[in-house]
């Protein structure tokens, strides 16, 4: 049956309808023939949910309905228990921080502040003379208009919008009613929104939106992601680790500065997404300024549209459509996204390291790591990062591929599109916040990467055979080798095998000295010397918001 079809529920002499469209059941008294009923009739009417002939039964199971139809429509209304997306529900407390500026009441607010300070900027414009420069009293109300915008402002707004169906008319249209009351406002009423088509002020308003959030939610935690990271580097500079690569053992580096490669990633991604302009246009219905022109034809339109983008700290894009372009913020997104993947790297290695035990996890009392397994203490913090790093790309990539085409001078497929720049924000705020939780509850097992590095002998082949090449020793990798490869080495072996080169006693002594926790070349150094390495990613500070 389809989904949200009607149902046919069959006893001997009745015929219920269930209809999704009504909170009741109409019955029907309808003679039915068994040997007239299709395949699908005759299946419903052998199910285990037929209907007794009894008519109270049938009565009781109309009651059960309707009351159930009534609660459900009481009980699933919006709430955490309820939201379509776990952001808004389960995870609501850890990207709540966004919503002041991602959400419907962000956009909103932002539309307000475009609008009020546009006309600001009409009663500085001396060719305008219908629109008088405002006393301090005037800017003063309008900025406490932008000031003291609230929940209940917005609702007002979207009562407005019920009727006009036009969510920047119905801002308009609050701002005249809310300038009523002031007289040198209410004489210049008209001019809220002058020249301006729905996309000057959404544009705008989407770019603060974005900035804000960017500043003040994601870089804070992307930087204490970062920094968490170059502790750990720091404080493990020294802790000598097995490399794998191709998952098989490789030359030793320390746990630290395989840390320290992922807040030099991150923080050179950070960087990236820092130096992504934020743009604005303000050019009218198709980009030409034509409304602006008819009314005052001898002011430099351009120019005061690009000095008022800029004002509101935005960079002006002065060749667009009745949209802006949307470029910036495909790159904007495709730079979180590279972000994002480093930080999948990061949560995967992890991963693997506690898997090896290279890693202990800090137990919570109360937690529970498996239903059925009560030893368990899984790497779930990771695995959700991992997972919502995912979900995030997968969001922001489709903005950055849908949002810089559109036909022609516009079409309205961005806006719906638009309106979800927050949840690719929001699974990524999500997942560096489930990545700080997992590093907090780290452990170094330094006796079990002591334990990997002393069965690992082998791994000394590498810096044997390179000496052995320095002093001309013939076919130095072959012969090593012939001893390493597929075999079991151990340290007598590694020593036994010196001992028989023909080398110089310093170099015969300095690989006499070699284990496989010491032969770790500069990797201490490059971990000790993480804060200072990303500082200077590209040569510019990138742990200061901009």
């Amino acid at each position: 049956m389809e989904l949200g079809a009607s149902s046919r529920v069959l006893s001997n002499n009745t015929l219920l309808r269930f209809s999704p469209e009504s909170t009741f059941i109409r019955r029907y008294q309808v003679p039915v023939n068994p040997t007239s009923l299709n395949h699908h009739q005759r299946r419903f009417s052998n199910a285990s949910f037929q209907l007794s002939n009894s008519y109270s039964i049938r009565e009781t199971t109309y009651k059960k309905v309707v009351n159930m139809s009534k609660v459900h429509s009481r009980e699933f209304e919006l709430s955490s228990l309820t939201a379509l997306s776990p952001l808004d529900g389960r995870y609501w407390s850890k990207v709540k921080d966004l919503a002041p500026y991602m959400s419907e009441y962000g956009l909103i607010y932002f539309r307000v502040l475009v609008e009020i300070k546009w006309l600001l900027k009409f009663s500085k414009i001396p060719e305008v003379t219908e629109v008088p420069s405002f006393s301090e009293e005037a800017k003063s109300y309008l900025q406490g208009l932008i000031d003291g915008f609230n929940m209940d402002d917005a609702l007002e707004v979207k009562n407005i919008e019920r009727v006009t169906n036009h969510d920047v008319k119905a801002v308009e249209y609050f701002l005249k009613q809310k300038c009523q009351s002031q007289p040198e406002i209410a004489k210049v009423l008209e001019f809220f929104h002058f020249a301006c088509t729905s996309e000057d002020i959404n544009n705008l308003a989407h770019a603060l939106m974005l900035k804000e959030a960017i500043n003040k939610v994601m870089f804070p935690v992307m930087d204490k992601l970062i920094k968490a990271l170059c502790e750990i580097a720091k404080d493990n500079a020294n802790v000598s680790m097995l490399s794998r690569t191709h998952g098989q053992p490789a030359s030793p580096t320390t746990l630290g500065k395989e840390i320290s490669v992922f807040a030099i990633r991150l923080g050179r991604e950070r960087q990236e997404i820092s130096q992504v302009e934020i743009m604005g246009k303000f050019a009218g219905a198709v980009g030409n300024y034509n409304a602006h022109l008819s009314a005052y034809p001898d002011v430099n339109w351009p120019q005061i549209t690009e000095d008022f983008v800029k004002s509101l700290g935005l960079s002006f894009n002065p060749y667009v459509t009745q949209i802006e372009t949307h470029d910036y913020m495909a790159k904007l997104f495709y730079a979180f996204v590279r972000f994002n993947n480093i930080l999948i790297d990061f949560d995967r290695d992890v991963w693997g390291y506690i898997s090896l035990a290279y890693f202990k996890q800090v137990t919570k009392a109360g937690e529970i790591g498996s239903s059925t397994m009560p030893h368990k203490v899984n790497p779930i913090d990771f695995e959700n990062s991992e997972g919502n790093l995912g979900k995030a790309n997968e969001d922001l990539s489709f903005l950055s591929m849908k949002l810089p085409i559109s036909r022609w001078q516009r079409d309205l497929t961005d806006s719906t599109v638009l309106r979800n720049m927050g949840g690719g924000l929001g699974h990524s705020l999500l997942a560096y916040k489930s990545a700080l939780q997992g590093i907090a509850k780290l452990q170094v097992n330094e006796a079990r990467l002591s334990d990997d590095l002393n069965h690992a002998w082998e791994v000394l082949a590498e810096p044997i055979q390179t000496v052995m090449r320095r002093y001309g020793v013939p076919e130095p990798y072959e012969k090593l080798k012939e001893l390493t490869r597929g075999k079991a080495v151990t340290k007598e072996s590694i020593r036994e095998f010196i001992i028989g080169l023909e080398l110089p006693e310093e170099a015969k002594a300095n690989l006499l000295n070699l284990t496989p926790h010491n032969y770790v070349g500069a990797a201490a150094e490059l971990a000790r010397n993480v804060d200072v390495a990303v500082n200077l990613v590209n040569g510019t500070k990138v742990l200061e918001t901009v």
